[in-house]
């Protein structure tokens, strides 16, 4: 998706995590917002003899929500279009840079070219610096392979939050916050791309402007070479001058100037000599130090540009994602639940019905097997099918009241994942040993005691156990672990 596409995506993304209450978008809004966006994409998709595509779907559905968010609150408009790029931006920066330099020489003095305190001088000094400072800092991110933000891009989030936060209130600070903050993280790369390419640009309209006023001015005055120093003599000067401009006379075929030439050319020692050798010298080791690379940097980070604004860098892939493109599938998200040694009342049916509901969106199909009794792991039944679709998740589903054993739980955990080609999570239901328990004396300490016996066994079998009692599951933790587990991060405990 493009980078106005992607920008919606976040700012809806922001309002359905952090508007728990759903007072700006209602289910409703949502329902409607995802059956629309199917449709229209679908349609489009097929009008245009194209595969319809998650991306498309995620994007229009953030379109249409973004719509009925800015109805709510026209503050939200304002704050997308603070967001969105200005492209006159590339076009002023430049010009300043261009007018600046057309006017540079003017300001000294408007007859002499001092050679040694030429501007085009000090605009190649500057320019070779700067690039020693990109490799050196191209050279460390490598070697670091650093992905931070860059300091710059800290203090301007810093501004947006500080911002947002004296001009907005209630509910949707707290979204628009939010949305700024996660914005300005994941395009910190294009930010990047874009101000690199107005800086070269800028660079290279400076040093043309330069140019271009000496040789307008130059058409109706005289300009006159020469040099003076406090510290440096003819020799010195001669050895630095050769160094910047030896190049330049070489490829024009001419020599360079003498040491008696050069002591020839002090201001006290006569009026110096016509400068045009000196501006030519001077015009080819600019283009060629400066405006030629400016240019080759500005065209990469150009390019890159074009490439993180219109295919703008937002996995998919993410918890948030997974469970909005749930309703996208070619068929129901599908998940398996193996029950040991362990068969489920109604509620704990009807509570892991809700858990995968919230991982996987409403249309999941939740397949029972038969339990497997204690001590049957080794007559497990024969693997499924691997030529059908397989699994979106495994659970092993367990009783809190059981207490593991290696021998039998934990072989049961090796067959399973043998023949478990997709996740793999272990779930130990609560609900059964926490009646039990009742108010017993000690029973929070029991329960502890029971939760690191299994949380010992599944991490023996490279698993976290998530603990939740089915019959009144308390979902966000219990969702909060499988998310982790789904998409191979780890969850602090």
């Amino acid at each position: 998706m493009d980078e106005t596409a992607a920008r919606q995506v976040l700012l809806v993304r922001a309002a359905e995590a952090t508007d728990a209450a759903s007072a700006l978008l209602t289910e409703d809004d949502r329902r409607y917002a995802g059956r629309a966006a199917a449709e229209l994409v679908r349609w489009r998709a097929a009008d245009r003899g194209e595969r319809a595509s998650a991306e498309a779907f995620v994007a229009k559905r953030a379109e249409l929500l973004a719509a009925k968010l800015t109805e709510h609150s026209p503050r939200t408009a304002r704050v997308l279009a603070a967001m969105r790029w200005r492209p006159w931006i590339g076009v002023a920066l430049p010009a300043i840079a261009f007018a600046s330099g057309l006017i540079a020489e003017h300001i000294a003095d408007p007859g002499r070219v001092n050679i040694l305190a030429f501007p085009l001088l000090g605009i190649i000094v500057w320019n070779i610096a700067a690039y020693v400072w990109l490799l050196v800092r191209s050279v460390r991110a490598l070697a670091n392979r650093s992905r931070r933000r860059p300091a710059w891009v800290a203090q301007l989030l810093s501004g947006v939050r500080r911002n947002l936060t004296a001009h907005v209130s209630g509910r949707l600070a707290g979204v628009l916050a939010s949305f700024a903050l996660d914005w300005g993280e994941r395009s910190a790369p294009l930010v990047a791309a874009r101000a690199a390419r107005i800086l070269h640009l800028s660079a290279a309209a400076l040093a043309f402007g330069a140019i271009a006023g000496l040789f307008l001015r130059g058409l109706a005055f005289e300009y006159r070479a020469g040099w003076e120093s406090t510290f440096l003599d003819a020799p010195a000067v001669h050895g630095l001058l050769a160094f910047f401009l030896g190049p330049a006379a070489r490829f024009l075929g001419e020599p360079f100037p003498t040491v008696d030439e050069l002591t020839a050319l002090r201001w006290d020692a006569g009026g110096g000599e016509n400068a045009a050798r000196w501006i030519y010298l001077y015009v080819v080791t600019v283009a060629a130090v400066v405006i030629l690379p400016r240019l080759v940097l500005a065209a990469v980070a150009g390019l890159r540009e074009r490439r993180l604004s219109s295919r703008f860098p937002l996995s998919l892939d993410e918890a948030y994602f997974r469970r909005l493109l749930s309703g996208w599938r070619e068929a129901p998200a599908r998940v398996d639940v193996m029950p040991y040694a362990y068969t489920p009342a109604d509620e704990a049916v009807q509570g892991l019905q809700r858990l995968a509901a919230v991982l996987f969106g409403d249309d999941v199909q939740v397949h029972w097997a038969r339990s497997v009794a204690f001590g049957g792991e080794d007559s497990m039944g024969a693997p499924p099918d691997r030529s059908s679709r397989a699994a979106d998740m495994v659970i092993a589903l367990f009783n809190l009241a059981a207490t593991p054993e290696t021998e039998n739980h934990g072989v049961f955990l090796d067959r399973l994942r043998a023949r478990t080609p997709g996740p793999l999570a272990a779930i130990v239901d609560e609900g059964p040993y926490r009646s039990r328990l009742g108010a017993q004396a000690g029973a929070d300490a029991r329960l502890a005691e029971r939760r690191q016996a299994w949380s010992g066994l599944a991490e023996t079998r490279g698993l976290r156990a998530v603990f939740v009692d089915l019959s009144m599951p308390e979902l966000t933790a219990a969702q909060r672990e499988l998310d982790a587990q789904l998409t191979g991060r780890a969850v602090s405990a």
